[in-house]
């Protein structure tokens, strides 16, 4: 790892753990309540399963065999080495998982960016692009945080043109010139997600972060329940539900749905899927 990278890495790994005691996948068994409910999420599919709607996700560790392939389309690894589907089942099939609860009629396009030697820093780019040229209504990532660069600026400039949107589990961090001062940003095109408190996991809501979601998966098979990485998918997951009712409807519109139907919960702005929904379905054009 370069040593620019690590320090900003260190930088955010410490930052997380003082503000939020950071526990990022940690293995616990998942209460009572669900991302499902705790969202609307199963109000929203009485409207739309995601029919017609492609969700985009960079990753690593995805299951291409058996009945897990019929959900994929136009799988991609850009780690040459590394043939997608041939290492063991987790992350990345983690995150495709929550997608297809909340949206099951919805395809998904598996990109490894992210090997056994290889950072995920590096093809974040090529990821994005990749998931806009092939149809995607969103491209998530939930592997850690991104050094913000000039080509991600790109990236994401492009996949907007496409109406592809950029989901991020953190906040950026941005190296400054002279390579001394680095910091948090939020791009206003991406969507930044974070994990609402929990007794286990106690956290507190963060400016830099748009919209909130229930911590844990259902279930979870590849052995985590708890982690901030869940908050991507869900909220991709609610974006397909909203482009299969209105698939005219742009990233800004849907950027601006998702955070003004949100519900303020003890000062965390938590995804309504059902009224994101229900908002769409009132917008012409």
């Amino acid at each position: 790892m370069e040593p620019i990278y690590y320090l900003a890495f260190i930088l955010v790994m410490t930052s997380a753990v003082t503000r939020n005691n950071h526990h990022h996948h940690v293995s616990n068994k998942s209460p009572k309540e669900t991302f499902m409910t705790f969202s609307n999420i199963e109000n929203a599919q009485r409207i739309t399963k995601g029919s017609g709607s492609v969700i985009a996700i960079m990753d690593w560790c995805f299951d291409l065999k058996g009945k897990e392939l019929k959900k994929y389309i136009y799988p991609k690894s850009f780690i040459e080495v590394e043939e997608i589907g041939k290492l063991k089942p987790w992350h990345g099939e983690w995150m495709a998982e929550i997608v297809h609860k909340i949206a099951p009629e919805a395809k998904i396009i598996p990109i490894q960016t992210r090997g056994q030697k290889v950072s995920y820093q590096e093809y974040v780019s090529s990821a994005i692009i990749y998931a806009a040229d092939h149809g995607s209504v969103a491209v998530t990532s939930s592997m850690g945080p991104l050094i913000y660069t000039k080509e991600i600026s790109e990236a994401i400039d492009y996949a907007e043109s496409k109406g592809t949107i950029f989901i991020d589990v953190h906040p950026e961090i941005k190296i400054a010139e002279n390579g001394q001062k680095e910091y948090f940003l939020r791009d206003p095109r991406i969507i930044h997600t974070g994990v609402v408190s929990v007794p286990a996991y106690p956290v507190e809501p963060d400016s830099l972060r748009n919209v909130y979601t229930w911590p844990y998966d259902i279930d979870p098979r590849y052995k985590d329940g708890w982690g901030y990485s869940n908050g991507p998918p869900i909220v991709a997951g609610v974006i397909a539900l909203m482009i299969s009712v209105n698939p005219e409807i742009t990233p800004n519109k849907i950027r601006e749905i998702l955070y003004s139907t949100s519900i303020v919960r003890n000062g965390f702005k938590v995804l309504d899927a059902e009224a994101a929904v229900k908002a769409v379905l009132t917008e012409h054009y």
